[in-house]
């Protein structure tokens, strides 16, 4: 199968997946009175936006898994423009729904007009820690800013979801995506002894002798996270599913306050022909 054929498939799945978000999206407005692609943060994120055309891009995700197929440049214009079209297929959805004494609105109002009319009328609320502390009355003008901050808001998802399968280890031999088979985490309180750790594994990586690496990662510090640590390492191998080809990534974390941040200075990844255990 070339590669346009698998863009058209995984298209068609990206298609149902934002066709899909949009009625539970509308649905949810409909039921709960709120619009949660609307939300807004500090008035020009489009948050909300962004989360549902991530969601919405869902749909490539999987076609992209089942059929081993990487995204190219055609498949990230398609994904951008389902993606967009999610946006206005809400109000399609509603526009299309919409009865008014019984009448159906789209028999007396084009689509171009009820979109004027909605984007104009609309209101946006202030919310604080989740309570509500005033609201803007309607928009007017404005309205449309809005409508093209979510827009733009469902094409950086569209494009977010691009960029995470881009980044997928992928065997290009076979048309595969990996697998994950192991993952070792070790912790430390010893930056010295850590750092030490660091060098031997990466050097053993410069040699591809990855299944060394592995054995000299699992004899580092301690499986659970001991008095006083704040630092930690992970080596996660992945396998391709057809020709077995293994690949092996190093990362590193540092903790700050409550949370682990990445240590991006200290990743490596490479790919090796050989059999590793674990």
């Amino acid at each position: 199968m070339n590669h346009t054929m698998q863009d058209l498939i995984v298209t068609a799945f990206g298609f149902v997946a934002s066709m899909v978000t949009a009625v539970v999206l509308l649905l949810v407005e409909e039921h709960l009175g709120f619009a949660f692609y609307s939300l807004m943060l500090w008035f020009v994120i489009p948050v909300g936006a962004i989360l549902s055309g991530f969601v919405a891009a869902g749909g490539y995700y999987l076609g992209s898994i089942l059929f081993g197929h990487k995204p190219t440049r055609l498949l990230l214009i398609n994904m951008v423009l389902v993606s967009v079209g999610t946006f206005f297929t809400i109000y399609w959805l509603s526009y299309i729904s919409l009865e008014i004494d019984g009448k159906s609105v789209s028999e007396f109002v084009p689509f171009s007009q009820y979109m004027d009319i909605v984007l104009q009328h609309q209101t946006m609320e202030f919310r604080f820690k989740g309570a509500k502390v005033g609201t803007t009355g309607e928009m007017g003008g404005f309205g449309y800013v809005t409508a093209a901050l979510q827009v733009i808001g469902f094409a950086i998802g569209s494009v977010s979801m691009f960029f995470y399968l881009s980044a997928l280890p992928y065997c290009q031999k076979c048309s595969k995506y990996l697998k994950a088979k192991a993952k070792q985490l070790r912790y430390s309180a010893d930056s010295d002894n850590f750092m030490a750790m660091v060098k031997n594994v990466a050097s053993h990586f410069d040699g591809d002798q990855l299944q060394e690496a592995i054995e000299i990662h699992g004899k580092f510090g301690e499986a659970e996270n001991p008095k006083g640590g704040y630092l930690n390492s992970t080596l996660e191998r992945k396998q391709c599913p057809v020709c077995k080809v293994n690949w092996l990534k190093f990362s590193a974390q540092k903790l700050a306050g409550n949370e682990w941040e990445d240590i991006n200075e200290l990743q490596f990844a490479r790919f090796h022909q050989g059999e590793l255990r674990p």
